[in-house]
């Protein structure tokens, strides 16, 4: 008897109008809903195709009073068929599909440093994967695509929102790739918080104190770090032949503010 009453219940879960079963389907919660690869259109979770809808708001309370996705919906043949009971996508194959939109599409996802790399949109880091040759072709989609997609496999800020905590175009060429780099080793490279016997910040690049980078006067934080920072990026800093790789390990660099006491 329970089984009988359950297959009459999927029956008319199946045969429900889907007009009216759409806001059923469609959980204004649900983050699979309110996807937007370039922001003037939506990601149907159902079929993973992109519906242009430049008068969407964005929100999933209005999502089906758009008639670019009411009609997309209503038009496709399987939620015609399945109604209430149609498979959606899972939130990791959508994010696959717009972010594979985008970086196809470039611009923010395509940004190239100087000599070619490809800078994440997300941790601003800049990489050794190649979107440009040496003589200033592009590479072939193909032959970059699967190291971003690695890379972003282990980027913390694309983990975090993969899908709105991209950066825009303006925010990546202020960072230039180099400038979230060397944030990083601040963070986290003992090599970068080495200091003479009078506190004077050393130069990792050029094992060399900097007098006017004074942590005995300034101690370790944000503020200093800011101004080291912005010395790394300076013309002072030899820092940018070596692509801002560190060739001394961290006995050296300490040895060296301890007998070169010369500073600048």
């Amino acid at each position: 008897m329970a089984g009988w009453l359950d297959n009459l219940f999927k029956t008319l879960k199946r045969t429900k109008p889907l007009a009216d079963a759409l806001p059923e389907m469609l959980d204004p919660g649900d983050p699979r809903v309110v996807i937007r690869p370039f922001g003037d259109d939506w990601l149907c979770p159902y079929t993973g195709l992109r519906v242009m809808a430049p008068d969407w708001n964005g929100s999933s309370l209005t999502l089906l009073q758009t008639p670019e996705i009411r009609d997309h919906l209503l038009a496709q043949p399987m939620l015609q068929e399945k109604s209430l009971e149609a498979p959606m996508k899972t939130f990791e194959e959508l994010v696959s599909i717009c972010v594979f939109q985008r970086i196809q599409a470039g611009g923010n996802y395509k940004f190239a440093a100087r000599e070619g790399e490809w800078v994440c949109p997300y941790c601003l880091t800049k990489t050794e994967t190649l979107l440009r040759n040496w003589d200033g072709s592009e590479v072939e989609f193909k032959f970059y695509f699967q190291q971003v997609l690695k890379h972003f496999a282990g980027c913390p800020e694309y983990q975090e929102d993969p899908i709105g905590g991209a950066k825009v175009v303006e925010e990546i060429k202020e960072a230039g790739g180099d400038r979230a780099k060397l944030w990083r080793y601040l963070k986290s490279d003992p090599r970068f918080k080495v200091i003479g016997p009078d506190g004077a910040w050393l130069d990792p690049f050029a094992a060399r104190t900097v007098a006017k980078l004074n942590l005995k006067r300034e101690p370790w934080g944000e503020a200093i770090q800011g101004k080291i920072l912005d010395y790394l990026l300076s013309n002072e800093c030899p820092g940018k032949y070596s692509n801002f790789e560190v060739e001394k390990s961290l006995a050296e660099l300490q040895q060296a503010a301890v007998t070169k006491t010369q500073s600048y």
